[in-house]
């Protein structure tokens, strides 16, 4: 199930220089064609939207970008964008989560998902941005990945990489039952579970965030800004002090495909931002990776986070090789958001 799209006579011909009105104008175009369609399924129709959308907002210039992101038009569409993008993903990821759980070799049906090296470049970017806050690997014991979803690649990823007991942690019922069964085929065994909890929930974060040493907050967790703070409200109050946390999140135009977490948001959390990275308007990656640490009693944190605007820190941990760009898009071929 290949995600591709062809091009359109209405796309800007050079995204990078487009004028802002001629990005609004594909926004807004891309919005009114995914509301019309009956469902966000992974077909060819979707499929096309998406692919465009993604393209436009990685390309853009940022000084375009700003300019589009102020505009009236795009701030009053940016939430039912944002809840297309959700919906769309989740329902890409439940069916290769059905593909691969179903398949003879699961292994080898889940290499044919056309997205997971974004996956891995991802997975990677993170451990070296939190290599550069400070974070040993090898010292590391667990993990607790929040917002899974029904394909969780990214978790299966974090116990290969680190070898450290994972909790992915999902909400929904029907993707935690999708999740759980993927993994029983793809890692049976200890060291990665599926629990079905809230992150949003004070009660269920104090069961399960204890006794991590890092806890990756999903992009799609929480869909407005004041559902992540609740979020990380709750899991701040229960994280131990030294403790890191790495959120996804979004900088430029790539804020209409997945919501944006500041440092103050981590700050309020109880959490010191140590090291925000922003993707380059020519890389391939969307999400931007803020890392911070629950605050130690009596020490003062840095005033804020150090801002990189690259794909990934100069000095990657001993271990891992260096990071490419990008979630969901393939060599000169851009696709759908990922979680």
């Amino acid at each position: 199930m290949s995600i591709t799209a062809s091009r359109t006579t209405e796309y800007p011909s050079d995204v990078a220089t487009a004028s802002a009105t001629a990005l609004c104008d594909t926004v807004i175009r891309l919005h009114e064609g995914l509301s019309r369609l009956a469902n966000l399924v992974p077909a060819s129709d979707a499929d096309a939207i998406f692919h465009e959308l993604v393209r436009v907002c990685i390309d853009a210039g940022n000084e375009a970008a700003a300019s589009v992101l102020a505009d009236a038009r795009i701030r009053r569409l940016r939430p039912d964008l944002l809840r297309l993008c959700s919906e769309g993903e989740s329902l890409l990821e439940a069916a290769w989560a059905r593909r691969v759980g179903e398949a003879g070799d699961p292994p080898a049906e889940l290499d044919r998902f056309p997205y997971l090296e974004n996956y891995r470049r991802l997975s990677r970017l993170e451990l070296h941005t939190l290599a550069g806050a400070g974070h040993v690997p090898l010292a590391a014991h667990r993990v607790c990945f929040l917002g899974g979803g029904p394909l969780p690649v990214s978790g299966l990823l974090m116990r290969q990489q680190l070898g450290v007991t994972v909790d992915v942690v999902e909400k929904e019922p029907l993707a935690a039952d999708l999740a759980r069964r993927l993994l029983g085929r793809l890692a049976p065994g200890p060291g990665l579970r599926v629990v079905e909890a809230d992150a949003a929930s004070a009660e269920d974060m104090a069961q399960l965030v204890p006794g991590c040493d890092v806890v990756v907050m999903a992009a799609l967790v929480g869909p407005t800004r004041d559902e992540k703070r609740e979020v990380l409200r709750a899991v701040g109050r229960a994280m131990d002090p030294g403790a890191y946390l790495v959120a996804r999140s979004a900088h430029g135009l790539r804020s209409l495909l997945y919501p944006v977490v500041e440092p103050g948001d981590v700050e309020a959390a109880g959490c010191v931002p140590h090291v925000l990275v922003h993707p380059l308007s020519d890389s391939d990656v969307i999400n931007s990776v803020l890392v911070a640490r629950r605050r130690l009693v009596g020490l003062p944190g840095p005033a804020g986070p150090q801002a990189v605007d690259a794909s990934a820190p100069r000095h990657p941990p001993r271990g891992h090789p260096p990071p490419g760009a990008g979630r969901r898009r393939r060599p000169a071929e851009a696709g759908r958001g990922c979680r």
